[in-house]
């Protein structure tokens, strides 16, 4: 399983849904739709900045991208980033050992 941090911007529906009731727990139905998918919902929070909403969990790409796909056609976001979590020294060692194979043209 990998980790993901999903980052979006709440839509003006979603803003005006929460003003009509501020005691929603949108963590709760996100963790709801997690459990559906047999994702793992770390953690959800309100942002202020750019962003409204960061959500942290666990599981395969697929079934967060079924999250994202549900939740932008939803219209409750306006804007939903997915983005996965990756092993960086593993990743530059295999830059380093592919390298010495990689030529410039002309060399």
């Amino acid at each position: 399983m990998s980790k993901f941090y999903v980052i979006g911007k709440a839509s003006p529906e979603l803003l005006k849904k929460m003003h009509a009731d501020p005691n929603a727990d949108r963590g709760a139905v996100m963790k709801s739709m997690c459990d559906s998918l047999g994702v793992k919902a770390i953690s959800y929070e309100w942002l202020r900045g750019r962003f409204d909403v960061l959500f942290c969990v666990e599981g395969d790409y697929e079934s967060v991208l079924a999250m994202k796909v549900t939740v932008l056609n939803s219209g409750m976001m306006s804007d939903l980033m997915v983005h996965e979590v990756f092993d960086y020294n593993s990743a530059f060692k295999k830059a380093a050992d592919v390298s010495k194979s990689y030529k410039k043209p002309g060399e």
